[in-house]
């Protein structure tokens, strides 16, 4: 294999030419001497600072030497090989944009060296030189994948035109897999999907061994590498570097093993490298390296511009992922914020009714609460008078006089079973009236606190802890508790609204996942610790299982089932007392799915200072 003196490194970058040309009527290229063949732009004007990369195969060393002056030095990058042979060991270290193979050569001829060539890089385009009269092995060699053909001897002008329409064959042909690839880059919503399919996506236009995405950390702007499945332990600090260059330069940056400024010492398995800059406006978003191992080919110029148009898809898929990320956060907020202005307004409507109901019964309640504790003094009064007059009769029974005898007898006939009967009736009358009223006065309070009319409980510092160990030593709950805390939580809190709070959560978790007779009652767990700051108590109920419109709605006032009444139905405002409560002291209450089932309802409470 020989190397014209006059090119570049093999692994200098250079840039792939984008020509067009006109086709004729049958859809066919025109003739080679046709000036409507002739691409419309210059080599210089289309890949400035670049060129175009051929490989040219031909066992005769001044034909090679001919043929790598003869093209302009500023348009191409010239590599020559003296067979088939030292042609497919060359295309094994870098790949080229066009090959130009001679016909009949010793050792692989022309037919078996586009076969090879185009098994080892199918995006090559090879052009066959033969200097016969005769075309058939040339058209041959275009049934195995060669581009095109060419006469010998050379007219430079002509070969030229054609390299020219090779490349722009090639790169109108990547645009099909770089088109489907952008459409289902952009077509990812979220970053995990993005990050999901990078790897597929990125091999399907550039092939690689690994590949590293190194995308800002939060606040710091410090590059990160994000997790790769391949195993290949790559150093942080090399990808940085690398990173660096690419985002710094604003461009590809591409590195093999064996240049100088290689950052991957002393890592022996990656041959070469080529980061790309992911940027969105003026600010970098990250970098994109590509990894090759040792042994194989380097990356090449098309590659490296495919790479550079799926990097900047990269970036913009990245950002989409970043919008539609903040962008159902900022939904969800407005939907939490709509669903408390709902539940706002709702207890704010109760709240007015609770307001007129409770100002409208006070009064007759009061006369009624009176009057009945007047009557029961007065049950209690003539019960006594019964017990007298009972004993009254009896001791006049016991006289020799007959008049006392009568006077007895009246007594004891006034005094009698009948009596006794009616008199034990009122005072269980006055008793249920007075427990009937005891519960109007304690919807009252309710309907008070859900109008905002109860007083607001003293804020002061408190240690959550000894409070939730409360509930569990008094045993008043139909489940037992856990408490769980490993230090003390405390709170800026009203104590008596919180634990007012917590005793209606409690009772309403008993009451709607009661113990099932004959088994073990399942424990109410009771978690309490800091959250970014703030104290946080967790009330976890693994049987309670509620659906999404359920928890938007538990809250809210609602009539049940009171099963210990007869399955009478009753006015329930448990849980909308304790929001409205933990709310008015600058806590929140709200209610999610247990990580094992379950429900769990969260109350993230003031920080004591």
């Amino acid at each position: 294999m020989e190397m014209n003196p006059r090119v570049h490194p093999p692994e200098a970058p250079a840039r792939e030419l984008a020509v067009s040309w006109e086709l004729s009527a049958g859809g066919v290229p025109a003739s080679r001497g046709s000036s409507s063949a002739l691409p419309k732009r210059s080599v210089q004007e289309l890949t400035p600072g670049g060129g175009i990369s051929v490989l040219v195969i031909d066992d005769e060393p001044d034909m090679r030497e001919m043929l790598a002056f003869s093209l302009p030095a500023n348009e191409f990058e010239v590599v020559t090989a003296d067979g088939g042979r030292a042609a497919v060991e060359v295309l094994g270290t870098r790949r080229f944009d066009v090959a130009i193979t001679d016909l009949k050569m010793p050792g692989m001829n022309g037919v078996e060296t586009v076969a090879a060539l185009r098994e080892l890089d199918p995006d090559m385009e090879v052009i066959v030189a033969t200097g016969y009269a005769s075309l058939e092995t040339a058209l041959a060699c275009m049934k195995h994948g060669a581009y095109d053909y060419i006469r010998k001897p050379y007219d430079i002008a002509e070969l030229r035109h054609l390299i020219l329409r090779a490349v722009e064959k090639r790169r109108l042909r990547s645009l099909v897999p770089l088109y489907e690839v952008s459409c289902a880059l952009l077509s990812l919503r979220t970053r995990n999907e993005v990050l999901s399919h990078l790897g597929e996506l990125a091999l399907d236009l550039v092939p690689h061994q690994a590949f590293r995405l190194l995308l800002p950390e939060l606040g710091s702007g410090e590059l990160n590498v994000c997790s790769s499945p391949d195993g290949l332990e790559v150093p942080t600090h090399a990808l940085r570097e690398l990173a660096r260059r690419s985002i710094e330069g604003q461009e590809p940056v591409c590195v093999v093993n064996s240049s100088r400024d290689w950052p991957f010492s002393p890592v022996d398995r990656i041959g070469s490298a080529l980061a790309y800059s992911l940027q969105v406006g003026a600010a970098p978003a990250g970098s994109l390296i590509l990894l090759r191992g040792v042994g194989q080919p380097v990356f090449s110029v098309s590659e490296l511009q495919r790479g550079s148009l799926f990097a900047a898809q990269l970036a913009l898929a990245l950002e989409t992922a970043r919008l539609n990320g903040e962008l159902e956060a900022r939904v969800k907020d407005l939907e939490a914020t709509r669903e408390e202005l709902v539940k706002a307004e709702k207890l704010a409507t109760v709240g007015k009714l609770a307001a007129g109901i409770t100002h409208e019964l006070s009064n007759p309640l009061a006369f009624t609460k009176a009057s009945l504790q007047t009557l029961t003094s007065y049950s209690r009064d003539v019960k006594s008078l019964w017990s007298t007059a009972r004993q009254v009769a009896a001791e006049l029974s016991r006289r020799d006089d007959p008049s006392l005898a009568e006077l007895a007898r009246k007594l004891l006939t006034a005094a009698g079973q009948q009596a006794e009967a009616s008199i034990q009736d009122t005072e269980e009358a006055a008793g249920d009236a007075m427990e009937g009223m005891r519960r109007v006065e304690a919807l009252l309070t309710e309907l008070r606190a859900l109008s905002g009319g109860s007083p607001v409980a003293p804020v002061e510092r408190v240690d959550v802890v000894p409070l939730l160990a409360t509930w569990m030593r008094e045993g008043l709950l139909s489940r037992p508790l856990q408490v769980e805390a490993a230090a003390p939580v405390f709170a800026r809190v009203g104590r008596d609204d919180l634990e007012s709070s917590l005793g209606r959560i409690l009772a309403f978790l008993c009451e709607t996942t009661p113990p099932k007779p004959g088994t073990a009652p399942v424990p109410l767990a009771i978690r309490a610790s800091y959250e970014a700051g703030r104290p946080v108590i967790r009330l976890e109920d693994p049987l309670l299982g509620l659906s999404e419109a359920r928890r938007a709605e538990i809250f809210d006032p609602h009539i049940q089932v009171d099963s210990r009444a007869g399955h009478t139905m009753r006015l329930n405002f448990g849980l909308a007392l304790a929001w409205r409560l933990l709310r008015r002291m600058g806590a929140d209450l709200s209610v999610v799915p247990g990580t094992s089932g379950g429900s769990v309802f969260r109350l993230v409470l003031p920080a004591a200072e």
